[in-house]
């Protein structure tokens, strides 16, 4: 009966992330056919379970019925069904806990949106500064880089290819849905745009080492799920100084420079503003890496 439970927690924990749209603050919606089947493959295995727990159910009925008739037939003589020893109960009851405790907690906490307080709790560095050179999820900054799972070659290929559908733009504008791709090309031809107007929007947070008029503008993004996720946006310098909280929303539009950022011991894309508003946070805050 528990495996029962269990299965259809997981069923409804899917639907319900499906139903509420709160799927795509964990996967990119890229792979989200894989958790629909999911959750049909989880209907599916609920209903095997019930089949097996009522036969299960109905045997064990017949050998309580064959006890009784046996017991009457011996006089008095009884024979009980083994029960398992207190300690495999125990043990089953906190292997099934430990199962059902994310299902329980994935359809009744919120789920929250990732912001600057992330980004602190994380760290702010750049992968390559780090031990190792094979780094993921929140170590990402800034640059979404696809290098780590496509291999030297194939990001080559893939980073010259995108880059020719931004050449000769003067104007550019950077969309949820080519926001990554374009933070890519532009990290890693920061010269080819450099006096170049760029627009794109974010949330503020105030990194190290940074000017009075200086700031970060970062959107969090998926590469293909939240374990790979990272924090990715520009540096941003106002004509004068500012003095703006964290988790600001705003879409500013730049020309973009490149200069010499001290904490990351590298030089980066820097983008003076020349026109911004607040803006409210979007719908889906997130964005993700749809074209590779």
């Amino acid at each position: 009966m528990f495996r029962v439970i269990i299965l259809l927690a997981f069923t409804y924990l899917f639907f319900y992330l499906h139903l509420s749209g709160n799927i795509s603050k964990y996967i990119n919606m890229k792979y989200s056919f894989l958790s629909y089947s999911m959750i049909y493959a989880l209907f599916f295995l609920t209903i095997i379970e019930v089949i097996r727990w009522y036969r299960a159910d109905k045997k064990s009925e017949k050998q309580a019925d064959c006890q009784e008739c046996h017991h009457d037939h011996a006089h008095g003589h009884t024979h009980k069904a083994e029960k398992p020893s207190v300690g495999k109960r125990v043990k089953r009851v906190i292997s099934y806990t430990m199962v059902i405790i994310p299902a329980l907690t994935g359809v009744l906490l919120p789920v929250a949106t990732l912001d600057s307080q992330l980004v602190n709790a994380k760290g702010f560095s750049f992968p390559t500064l780090e031990d190792g050179a094979d780094k993921y999820g929140m170590h990402q900054i800034l640059n979404p880089d696809m290098s780590q799972f496509l291999g030297k070659d194939g990001f080559l290929e893939l980073v010259s290819k995108e880059f020719k559908s931004y050449k000769g733009q003067d104007d550019i504008t950077l969309t949820d849905e080519d926001y990554l791709k374009g933070l890519e090309v532009i990290y890693n031809y920061s010269g080819e745009f450099v006096g170049k107007s760029i627009t794109m929007k974010g949330f503020s947070y105030n990194g190290p080492g940074l000017n009075s008029n200086q700031i970060f503008l970062f959107r969090f993004g998926m590469i293909h799920c939240i374990a790979d996720s990272g924090v990715f946006g520009m540096l941003i310098e106002f004509p004068e100084d500012v003095h703006i909280p964290n988790d600001q929303w705003y879409q500013v539009t730049g020309t973009v420079d490149t200069m010499y950022y001290q904490p990351f011991k590298m030089k980066i894309p820097i983008l003076k503003v020349t026109d911004y508003k607040i803006i409210d946070q979007p719908k889906d805050a997130y964005v993700y890496r749809n074209s590779f």
